[in-house]
Order: C-alpha cells, then sequence, then structure tokens
C-alpha cells in the first residue's frame, strides 16, 4: 500500500512537472504569486479581517506583488544570463584547472592567453582569442591538431568521435576563443582536420603529445 502511494504521488509530480514546463514565462510568474504570495495573504486577511482597515489590506497585497515581480525579475535575469553564458561557449563544459600549475612556455602562452583562457573555462566573455603558437610539421600558420587534443583535456567528455551537430558548436567555439599566431583559423578545414585528428587519436597516433599536453595543463604527476 505504501509503495502503491508513493507511486501515485511520483506520477503525479511528473504530471505537474511535465505541465509547468509548457507554462509561458508569463504563465509561470503569475502562478508563482499567486501561490506563493496572494493565496497565504488573503487567508491571513480572511482570518484576521477585523483587524485591518481596506486600505492597509490593499497596501499589504499591492507590496507583495510588487516584491514578488522585483525577485521574479532578478532570478528570470540570473538564468538568461546563465543561457547566455552558455551559449557563449556553445554549450561546452570544461574541467577546472589549476592555472599556477599550467605550463605557459610549452603552450607559448603568455599573462592574456592565461587570462582568456580562465574566462572560457568559467563560461565568462573573453577580452581577446587565446593564441594556439605550436606550428605543424608543414609548417602552416598554427597546429589544428594540436588544439583539438588541448581542447580534448580541457572540455568534459572531451571532443572525440563527435556527431556533425557536436561538431559545427565546436568549430564555432574555435572560431570565437581561439587564432593562430597572427592568423585566424580556417574554418573550411576544420571538418577534414578534426575527423583525421579523431581517427588517428582512436588509433593511438597522438599518446605522447597527448600525455605531454596534460602534464603541462597541470592534470598529471
Amino acid at each position: 500500500m505504501l509503495a502503491m502511494w508513493i507511486h501515485g504521488q511520483r506520477s503525479m509530480l511528473k504530471r505537474t512537472n511535465s505541465w509547468l514546463n509548457h507554462l509561458s514565462l508569463n504563465q509561470l510568474s503569475s502562478l508563482v504569486i499567486i501561490l506563493f504570495g496572494l493565496l497565504p495573504l488573503t487567508t491571513f486577511f480572511i482570518i484576521a479581517h477585523d483587524d485591518y482597515y481596506w486600505t492597509q489590506i490593499i497596501a499589504s497585497y499591492l507590496l507583495v506583488v510588487l516584491l514578488f515581480i522585483l525577485v521574479l525579475v532578478v532570478v528570470i535575469g540570473w538564468f538568461k544570463a546563465k543561457e547566455m553564458a552558455n551559449a557563449d561557449v556553445e554549450g561546452f563544459s570544461f574541467i577546472e584547472l589549476s592555472f599556477k600549475k599550467i605550463d605557459k612556455e610549452y603552450f607559448g602562452f603568455d599573462e592574456s592567453d592565461i587570462e582568456n583562457l580562465e574566462l572560457l573555462t568559467n563560461h565568462l566573455p573573453s577580452k581577446h582569442r587565446i593564441v594556439i603558437r605550436e606550428v605543424p610539421k608543414n609548417k602552416q600558420s598554427g597546429n589544428l591538431r594540436f588544439l583539438f587534443s588541448f581542447l580534448d583535456h580541457i572540455i568534459e567528455g572531451g571532443i572525440q568521435g563527435m556527431g556533425m551537430k557536436s561538431r559545427d558548436s565546436l568549430s564555432r567555439l574555435v572560431q570565437k576563443r581561439f587564432s593562430f599566431d597572427g592568423s585566424q583559423i580556417n574554418e573550411n578545414t576544420f571538418a577534414s582536420s578534426y575527423s583525421k585528428w579523431s581517427q588517428k587519436t582512436k588509433e593511438g597516433g597522438y599518446d605522447d603529445t597527448r600525455k605531454t599536453i596534460a602534464k603541462a595543463l597541470g592534470l598529471s604527476n
């Protein structure tokens, strides 16, 4: 009997949650004000109506509504800001880094790069792009596969084996937050470079580089 009652309550909560998710922001705000502001206040005045004048009752309602609206504005603003921050990094999450342990000489990072890396991992707008100065064997402007290995370490869950949608998000993140020394990252070669890097990484082709990157990030002893 207890199990059936708990099951019923869980089902009701799921239906309620589904209903709340379908409410618009204005409907949800009105519901919060009514349930947690006006309803308790109305109950109180019904019990103690003889002790208050109508002007006091109306003033109380106006004050409660105003306070709830102000609180809702702050809460909505907070969550909208979180959405904007999430969009700024294309929905990716980052591991927690100890920036004092990062080997700046290995990556060629200056103080600006470290600062912008910290802003990136904390989902904050950056002042400048992080410069990747690692030069590939073909002597092109920058090493995109080195950048992939770097991102694979700092992004939660890594970036290997991504589908088309996630890969496009990664491409936008790279374009917004990274650059090669003196040049923009070539978007046209991004997809092919990623596919080759992902396959070669799977086969263990970049193991030595990956171990060195992990050590330079302070992620291994």
